[in-house]
């Protein structure tokens, strides 16, 4: 890692729209280098010139709107605002103490957890991830998402290879197909045509017909526990197989709505939540064939255990939420505080004041039983927090068949969920938990499905859920079954002959599956929605040469973007170059470098920043059966080799792939970036943020 002042030598400045140097700011100085720097970054692309100020403590970022400037709590520069322009500035004290070490955050696994996949730590980028955080002012927080998409696109801990469009290849027998940014669809809700074929899978006696829903795609969940999964499959799986509090109907993505939570509400400074629990709600076990009731102590025991097992997807519960204040209570002691406590509710476009739990259930128009109520705390208030209830990974799972025999014993430590906190001594840190090993092996949910059958790396079949608590008897499907395999041509062969109803197909063979005929139904093939999904390589910044940032700009620029996304994408991937995809607020496409292939260019801040390529082996990796990402790093190992590098290209399977990149055993690798959920935080965030925790951080507005 690059030391405090060697970052900062490579701070920037961005004017945006506005070319006049003189309003820059005054302060120290840094490296000769970053002057040198400066007088290239940006003037090649069309796009108004950057300039770059070196200053010792603070970063100042002008956007089209306002003047960004961030440092530590005391440091004051003299800096000229341009008019019309608002000034933020903020202000921090580093908690040093309890800011932990990059190092042990990589012997933990959690890169893209508690820090970036890129370990990359900068307080003052890190302050802004806070500070955006925090601001519950939209127009504020989109100025700090603009300052932030300038530095990533800089400081360059992830190079972006583009935005994805959505590739989508079924045949027109399916009906009800719909897209949602961050959740997948539910193939309950989805039909097929009562004359689709009936087709022999080789699984099995299982058969591909009209009431059967059937995926050839690749990978293999990274655990079938949901707190302890952190990508697509996994997430996917479980929004078929559990329930989480709210969720986004369909295509919504503007407001949640009611799951095992049917109300909820909260204190005027958002930092306290309350959610009714769905009452008559089991959790079915398929392999003991029985089931347990769900109330809102399962509910609280969920949470707390997400961040206990310590998995990388705990963050978004670590940073957002208090488990250990939280609590299962009664709906009466509910009531009672509502008396002198009245809450906030807001529902369909309507807010109310709540004064007891039979107006908070008649404001959301619920009149049925109810299982207790959660009381969610927020350390701090945040604007997206019901969005991310909404994620998979928090599907509520249950207490009584995770601990067995320990059960009643937890149950009375915590006084019946009033106190979570007892259920840490519950619950061990890790894959060698007891509750991650059984839900592991052998998951338990409340959803419209159940895991009826699996095979590692080859099927996972699942079966419509006969006590789900909204079964229906005709629903669109029965069974969904996954069917494993990492041969294109392979899974091309299975939907040709309508062994699968869908298929993930490599974008260079897309016209092996255009225009099919099969039984009267045809094949459709679709890319037209720009999905809010970044694709990039990340560089290992605590091994060298990488630590350097200007190593990695000029990397940033030795990559053939225009043949990754017309050979290898066939067009499905467009231009992006920071951590926000557009148009989501703080996206900018003027005054930032636009990344373009310029092996000149590379070579030049290779020689500036010092480095001899020659002296360094790179290895690039990508997840095998995943033949785009396997062209992508063998065009970039060309060009990295005639800059000097010793460069070789591996894959690994997926759950291996995720534990070396989780724990930094790497030096480049590629992914994609799928939101958590709908905020322009969960790009900037785990994008950038480095883990360093903060005394103090406040945010003053002027102008």
């Amino acid at each position: 890692m690059k030391t405090k002042s060697q970052l900062l030598a490579v701070f920037i400045v961005f004017l945006v729209a506005f070319s006049v140097v003189a309003s820059g700011c005054i302060g120290g100085g840094g490296e000769e280098t970053t002057s040198s720097q400066s007088q290239t970054s940006g003037t090649e692309t069309g796009t108004v010139a950057p300039s770059i100020l070196e200053m010792d403590k603070v970063y100042v970022i002008k956007t089209d709107k306002s003047v960004v400037i961030v440092g530590p709590k005391g440091e004051s520069p003299s800096v000229e605002i341009p008019s019309g322009k608002k000034t933020i500035k903020i202000e921090y004290e580093v908690d040093t103490e309890n800011t932990p070490d990059v190092k042990t955050l990589m012997e933990e696994g959690q890169g893209f957890g508690a820090i970036n996949p890129a370990f990359f730590r900068d307080e003052h980028v890190d302050a802004l991830v806070i500070a955006a955080r925090r601001e519950t002012n939209p127009e504020v927080r989109t100025e700090i998402f603009k300052a932030l998409y300038i530095l990533g696109n800089k400081l360059v801990p992830e190079a972006i290879l583009g935005q994805n469009r959505q590739l989508r290849v079924y045949w027109d027998w399916v009906k009800g197909r719909y897209y949602h940014p961050t959740l997948a669809e539910r193939y309950d809700l989805l039909g097929e045509d009562s004359n689709a074929p009936s087709v022999k899978i080789g699984i099995k006696d299982y058969e591909n017909d009209p009431e059967t829903y059937v995926i050839a795609t690749i990978g293999w969940p990274e655990s079938l526990d949901p707190a302890m999964t952190y990508e697509t499959f996994g997430w996917e799986l479980w929004h078929e197989v559990g329930d989480t509090l709210v969720t986004y109907w369909k295509e919504n993505t503007e407001t949640v709505s009611p799951d095992l939570a049917v109300a909820w509400a909260h204190n005027k400074e958002g930092t306290e939540w309350y959610f009714l629990i769905r009452g008559g709600v089991v959790a079915y076990d398929p392999w003991n064939d029985k089931t347990y009731p769900i109330d809102a102590t399962d509910v609280a025991f969920t949470f707390l255990r997400v961040e206990r097992l310590g998995h990388s997807v705990s963050w978004m519960v670590d940073s957002f939420m208090d488990v250990n204040n939280s609590a299962a209570i009664t709906e009466e002691e509910l009531d009672g505080y509502l008396k002198d406590n009245p809450l906030i509710a807001e529902f369909n476009g309507q807010v109310k004041e709540i004064h007891s739990v039979e107006e908070l259930k008649q404001f959301f128009g619920y009149s049925g039983e109810t299982a207790g109520v959660f009381k969610l705390v927020l350390p701090n208030p945040y604007a997206p927090v019901l969005s991310i209830l909404a994620d998979p990974f928090l599907s509520v799972v249950p207490m009584e068949y995770l601990l067995g025999d320990k059960y009643e014993e937890a149950l009375q430590a915590s006084n019946n969920g009033h106190d979570p906190s007892a259920w840490w001594n519950y619950i061990q840190s890790g894959k060698d938990d007891p509750t991650h090993q059984l839900m592991h092996q052998k998951p338990v949910g409340t959803g419209p499905f159940y895991v009826k059958d699996y095979q590692e790396n080859s099927y996972i079949v699942l079966e419509y859920n006969p006590h789900y608590w909204n079964a229906t008897s005709n629903p669109g499907h029965k069974y969904v079954i996954y069917v494993i395999n990492n041969d294109g041509q392979a899974r091309i062969n299975l939907f040709q002959t309508g062994t699968a109803d869908v298929a993930v197909i490599p974008t260079e063979k897309l016209e092996s599956v255009k225009n099919l005929e099969l039984s009267g139904f045809h094949s459709v093939v679709k890319t037209d929605i720009l999905q809010p999904i970044l694709t990039f390589l990340v560089f290992n910044t605590q091994k060298e040469p990488f630590n350097n940032p200007k190593v990695r700009e000029a990397l940033a620029y030795a990559i053939p973007y225009d043949q990754i996304r017309q050979i290898v994408y066939q067009g499905l991937l467009e231009p992006n170059y920071g951590p926000i995809p557009k148009p989501w607020p703080g996206y900018m496409e003027e005054g930032i470098i636009k990344y373009t292939y310029d092996v000149n260019k590379a070579k030049q801040l290779l020689q500036e920043a010092g480095v001899d390529p020659s002296k360094y082996s790179i290895e690039l990796i990508y997840n095998e059966g995943n033949p785009q990402r396997e062209k992508i790093m063998t065009l970039i190992q060309n060009v990295w080799s005639q800059l000097g590098f010793q460069v070789t290209v591996n894959s690994y399977n997926w759950p291996t792939y995720l534990s070396k990149t989780e724990h930094g055993d790497y030096h480049v690798y590629v992914v994609g970036w799928v939101p958590d959920y709908l905020d322009s935080d969960n790009w900037v965030g785990p994008f950038l943020y480095g883990a360093t925790e903060f005394k103090s951080l406040e945010v003053n507005v002027s102008g």
